[in-house]
């Protein structure tokens, strides 16, 4: 008799998550021994619910159009975590095993980042107590890139490369840098100060993406992530970048900050989920606006409102926070994330389907010049809960930039070339023997 398989999404999505389930979809069904691919709504929270998608019963066109649906709407996700066995949630194990013996569920696919890979490792656990055959398989996302080993020396990371997602996010913050500049530009007489604020936690890969926007630093652009900054000593940080910011405006006259959300420069009022992550978008303010704020002047404005700028230039810093547009940017996505999301997918199934359970499926990345992946897998138990850093040695001696070691790792992800802007040379006309002005206003 045929087995059937849940799959299921966790934690934040991305704008290619969708393109992982249709690789499972697609792979499992072309499969005597598999009979219904359900999807659980809301992710584990849907398994206990007992509330699924029948995937394999679709419109062929809604599977195909997974590829190109950004989100994790299509089924659902959800931040619910399992708690340790014998504690307050006992009844949920019991549920887990209850629902996927109705449902004759003999694969489970749990698509994630560290936190969701200790859930698919602790159904795999649960089922092997209670005498399930049940065979569990996590699939590697996150737009953190944060899930895998360290730095080889080979310049690849071990356990997982990189995870569906980033590619794309990479590629958001690549072109929003490109864009911001051309606003820069246009508004540096009063504005002289943009800056953005880019999605994670605690590391830098997706504000370090910021850089593959000006692979050449031609721009006056500071990258700014917690790894490079003091994790204690917010004071000292505001101060270390004020003088970062003021060098730049002295040499270019116009400055562009990225700087992480999880930056340490003041107390953003966070709020955290269940497994005691910050969860930055719903703080009281940001990192963003409180660097904003004091690089302004704001807190020693004088007894009539008015700010004293901590600038060396007239004019403003501006602030520009993007929420999840960053991740779900579907315009944007990488056309190699995109095939390696779907790909990811497909080996996932293909190792259910080879009996292979405990695992998770992920991308390994071949050594050498020209970039190449294969499709392997990792123990989940590996990969559950532990994270990764930033390398240190990618971090620029400035400590407001990346290098080109990392440049190199990580422009291959953003798939097709980035556009080319306008670069209209100043000049060509003769002065007409006016001389020099300025402007009353500015005298």
């Amino acid at each position: 008799m045929p087995m059937n398989a849940v799959v299921a999404q966790s934690g934040g999505p991305t704008s290619v998550i969708n393109n992982s389930v249709r690789g499972v979809v697609d792979a499992l069904g072309s499969s005597a021994r598999i009979g219904s691919v359900y999807g659980a709504s809301m992710g584990i929270l849907g398994v206990l619910r007992n509330e699924f998608f029948d995937l394999t019963a679709q419109d062929p066109e809604q599977i195909r159009l997974l590829a190109q649906t950004p989100s994790a709407g299509s089924i659902g996700s959800c931040r619910y975590k399992l708690a340790a066995k014998g504690g307050v949630y006992e009844e949920d194990y019991a549920r887990i095993i209850e629902v996927f013996k109705a449902h004759d569920v003999g694969c489970f696919f749990y698509i994630g980042g560290n936190d969701s890979m200790d859930t698919a490792h602790r159904v795999a656990g649960l089922a092997k107590e209670a005498g399930l055959d049940l065979i569990s398989i996590g699939i590697s996302k996150t737009v953190d890139n944060d899930v895998g080993g360290s730095l080889q020396e080979d310049g690849t990371f071990a356990l997982c490369d990189h995870s569906p997602g980033y590619g794309s996010v990479a590629r958001y913050w690549a072109m929003n840098v490109l864009e911001a500049n051309e606003e820069n530009k246009a508004s540096y007489t009063s504005d002289p100060v943009l800056i953005m604020q880019a999605m994670g936690r605690k590391i830098g890969f997706i504000t370090a993406s910021a850089r593959l926007g000006d692979p050449g630093r031609e721009m006056p652009l500071l990258i700014i992530m917690p790894e490079a900054l003091s994790k204690d000593d917010a004071q000292a940080n505001l101060d270390f970048i004020t003088g970062k910011v003021n060098e730049t405006l002295r040499q270019a006259g116009r400055c562009m900050i990225v700087v992480t959300e999880g930056a340490n420069v003041g107390d953003v009022g966070v709020l955290r989920d269940s497994f005691g992550h910050a969860q930055f978008s719903a703080s009281r303010t940001t990192a963003a606006h409180l660097l904003m704020s004091y690089l302004n002047g704001v807190d020693r404005a004088d007894s009539e409102g008015r700010a004293q700028s901590r600038l060396v230039v007239p004019g403003i810093a501006r602030v520009d926070v993007p929420g999840t547009v960053q991740r779900r940017d579907i315009s944007r996505a990488s056309s190699v994330d995109l095939e390696e999301a779907y790909q990811v997918g497909v080996h996932a199934a293909e190792l259910a389907l080879a009996g292979q359970g405990g695992v998770m499926s992920t991308i390994l990345r071949k050594p050498g010049d020209a970039y190449q992946v294969e499709y392997g897998e990792v123990p989940l138990e590996e990969v559950a809960n532990a994270e990764r850093s930033f390398p240190a040695e990618w971090i620029a001696q400035s400590r407001t930039d990346v290098t080109d070691d990392f440049v190199r790792w990580a422009m291959p992800l953003i798939g097709e070339p980035l556009p080319k802007m306008a670069r209209p040379k100043a000049g060509g006309t003769p002065d007409a023997g006016l001389g020099a002005y300025v402007p009353e206003g500015l005298r």
